[in-house]
């Protein structure tokens, strides 16, 4: 099988799953509150969490990509999530245990995802060709709308038959299988690593100081913080947003939430394509997240009048933008790192967007509250519409490819 084949395999599988594992506690949220007896709402608390411990997990891996390998890295992501995926099945047995066990969960759960794209990035990174590297990376990142769908579609209704803990830990015993059946692919892609590379969590001020120095870099952040925060409330939330408002079944909601954002799939393909061959990475971003401001704004209109295909419509807009970015913009850092840092300069852009994550559930629920979910919707979805300014202005201005040194 071509190297370039076998990557691009290889970090879908692994991509997927890494979603699957990051979203199965959030659509579950509404039947592990009642285990919990708390309020479906308290799933923001759970994506605060994950997200900051995502932050220090994006900007801070890069070391340990150097020295272990990228395909280790994947691997031992992969352990991580089935333990923590293992500590939430936990949440049931008491209140004050399933608190514990759900922040301990959310704490392995992020650890172990949050380096599957950096680590994914660098292996592409060294066999996509330049020209195609947006169509490439576009490819491997369907992985995460169809990791969505598949913890909406499927691990929901999974729950439903055999309870939410064995589900979880149906899921958990997934990412283990998959941690061990990359294990062939380790001596082609890890070949490059660097065994004497120095472990340091300290790198991440480093990490964070280049991206914010170099205007190309800032601009990949501000997009990604912006992004990526949107993308949070749309797959953490809406779960819950149709069961409490809308007065939709679990079930049914779920299924709206995964048969949507399988939306996201053939469009991170097809932006991919575009960036590739029509239009720039910068002005597409700038259209795709003028669309997702407007989309979210008429995501906050939802009410008990609209109609099914209303709803599911406004959704499969949000998952064609908010969901379909990810390929496009990956490979414009990839493009702008130099060899070896695209791991590293790739966490370090994220780190921003996962920061979105816990930014963007402090901003919604302090609006949601006291005025209710469309000053919310609105007040996540407005960034957006900067962001469209500033990519198309970045565009216009832009200078000749450079390659960044860090």
């Amino acid at each position: 099988m071509p190297l370039l084949l076998l990557a691009v395999v290889a970090m879908l599988i692994q991509q997927t799953m890494a979603t699957v594992a990051k979203t199965a506690i959030p659509v579950l949220f509404p039947t592990i509150a009642i285990a919990l007896g708390t309020a479906s709402e308290a799933v923001l608390v759970y994506t605060w969490v994950f997200a900051c411990v995502g932050v220090l997990v994006m900007a801070g891996c890069g070391t340990f990509i150097i020295r272990f390998g990228a395909l280790r890295m994947s691997q031992l992501g992969g352990v991580l999530m089935a333990l923590g995926l293992g500590l939430a099945a936990l949440a049931g047995l008491d209140y004050w245990t399933g608190i514990v066990m759900l922040a301990l969960g959310a704490v392995l759960i992020s650890a172990g995802s949050t380096s599957a794209t950096p680590a994914s990035s660098e292996i592409l990174a060294r066999y996509a060709p330049p020209r195609m590297a947006p169509f490439i990376f576009s490819i491997k990142q369907t992985g995460v709308p169809a990791g969505i769908a598949i913890a909406g579609a499927l691990v929901l209704p999974l729950s439903v038959w055999i309870g939410w803990q064995a589900a979880v830990l149906v899921t958990a015993g997934v990412c283990l299988v998959i941690a061990i059946g990359l294990e062939p692919c380790r001596a082609k892609f890890d070949k490059d690593r660097n065994p004497r590379q120095k472990l340091a969590f300290g790198d991440v001020r480093e990490t964070v100081r280049i991206v914010l120095r170099e205007p190309d870099l800032r601009g990949m952040a501000m997009a990604a913080f912006v992004f990526v925060g949107l993308q949070a409330i749309f797959t953490n939330f809406t779960v819950v947003y149709l069961y409490e408002e809308l007065h939709y079944g679990v079930v049914e909601a779920g299924a709206v939430l995964g048969l949507t954002t399988l939306v996201a799939v053939p469009a991170r393909i097809f932006w991919g394509l575009v960036a590739s061959t029509i239009l720039p990475a910068r002005p597409l971003l700038g259209i795709l997240a003028a669309v997702m401001a407007v989309a979210t704004a008429a995501m906050g209109a939802f009410s008990p009048a609209w109609a099914q295909w209303q709803v599911s419509a406004v959704c499969v807009v949000i998952a064609m933008t908010a969901l379909s970015w990810h390929g496009v913009l990956l490979s414009e850092v990839a493009r702008l790192a130099p060899d070896g840092a695209v791991g590293r300069l790739t966490g370090g852009v994220l780190a921003f967007g996962t920061a979105g994550q816990v930014a963007s559930p402090l901003l919604f629920g302090a609006l949601y509250f006291p005025f209710g979910y469309q000053a919310a919707y609105l007040a996540i979805g407005l960034p957006a519409a900067v962001v469209a300014v500033v990519m198309l202005r970045q565009h216009r201005n832009a200078t000749p490819a450079k390659r960044t040194s860090p």
